[in-house]
């Protein structure tokens, strides 16, 4: 009897699974949110908490092929109180607003396929960054000077995930991952009247990680 109901169950959990494999061509997707590090602004102060949940701005789309997804997705940020300790933890506090673009093209390969399928993966892409602000002194909130601060490079973000099947046609998927990041930099330092104090143009490497690179509710459609 016990053999007889180990097989039931065995059969059911296999039909189950079965069931959650069932492949759709095309996955589309929104972005619910992420928590991660932004690349540097100006010769901003790193800590232990520089990480921003980042609210739903963006959009993915897959193409699915058996166990490797090619996908698309598209991200924007914008952020109107943006603030961050520069040169040092006591010279500078810097605040204005933060505005990023991302753009990515990449793929994901599930381990098992299954209701619920752990992945990894590697997008490849381009980030833009702008940010307007005023520096002021951190001991007595004197003006020092505006900021004007562009970024625009390319990045790599390699990551890992796990997909959950809701149901067929709708996955829930979080993932974690890495941005490494090179960047062609300029930045405008001025007056309160707009004169100029500084124009530096640069290029530097950076990374950012991203605990939760992005968590997100995929539709399925196209079904093979």
């Amino acid at each position: 009897m016990k053999r007889i109901s180990f097989i039931f169950f065995f059969c059911l959990f296999i039909s189950f699974s079965v069931q959650a494999q069932s492949t759709y061509d095309y996955s589309f997707g929104v972005k619910i949110l992420s928590v991660e590090e932004f690349p540097k602004i100006l010769n901003e102060v790193k800590g232990k908490s520089n990480y921003y949940l980042e609210p739903t701005k963006g959009l993915i789309f897959k193409a699915n092929d058996n166990q490797i997804s090619y996908r698309f997705q598209v991200y924007t940020y914008n952020n109107k109180e943006y603030s961050f300790k520069n040169e040092c933890e006591t010279c500078e506090i810097v605040t204005g607003e933060y505005k990023s673009l991302d753009i990515k093209l990449g793929f994901e390969r599930s381990v098992i396929y299954g209701r619920i399928q752990p992945f990894y993966g590697l997008d490849l892409g381009f980030k833009k960054v702008n940010f307007e602000g005023t520096s002021k002194d951190s001991n007595n909130d004197t003006f020092l000077y505006n900021a004007n601060v562009e970024k625009n490079g390319g990045l790599a973000y390699p990551f890992i995930g796990l997909k959950f099947n809701i149901i067929p046609v709708l996955n829930l998927s979080i993932e974690s991952g890495i941005d490494f990041y090179y960047s062609d930099d300029k930045e405008i330092k001025s007056g309160q009247a707009n004169n100029l104090y500084s124009l530096n143009h640069y290029r530097r490497w950076e990374f950012a990680t991203r605990p939760i690179g992005l968590l997100s509710l995929e539709y399925n459609f196209g079904k093979n």
